[in-house]
């Protein structure tokens, strides 16, 4: 799976001001552009307006047309984290609004079309220490 590869790719690759946020996505892998925009037009037709259809119709020709190992769960690569993808498919989907079907986008592992399926919002959970107070504290010099 191409998500193993991606400790690989210099920082230097990466868009230092690229936002981050915790998205769900499910992507196609087609080996040529013109198959990518053949089937991003066919999911971007009225008949798929509906977001269920829509999810249900991306899954199905996940299943039939990527090649990516993702495609035997309807292209789901699960919640994608910063540097955690392909950086150009990662820029992509940090950029990309919720619900819309993206791309082509290419990278060296083929054409790649994505949509976001989820996001949760990232909250400060506390874990980090900015709730302590600011300074070393009491008793120290």
């Amino acid at each position: 799976m191409w998500l193993q590869h991606i400790n690989c790719l210099p920082m230097s690759i990466r868009d230092a001001d690229m936002p981050i946020r915790s998205i769900r996505v499910s992507h196609i892998v087609l080996s040529t552009e013109e198959l990518a925009n053949l089937l991003l037009d066919h999911l971007k037709e009225d008949e798929y307006k509906d977001r269920e259809m829509l999810l249900k119709m991306f899954a199905k020709m996940a299943k039939k047309y990527s090649a990516c190992g993702s495609r035997f769960k309807g292209g789901d690569l699960g919640f994608l984290e910063h540097n955690t993808s392909a950086p150009e498919v990662e820029k992509a989907a940090m950029e990309a609004p919720v619900g819309e079907v993206q791309g082509p986008i290419k990278s060296k592992f083929g054409y790649h079309i994505f949509i976001i399926t989820h996001e949760e919002k990232l909250v400060d959970l506390d874990k980090d220490g900015t709730s302590l107070p600011i300074g070393a504290g009491p008793g120290t010099l």
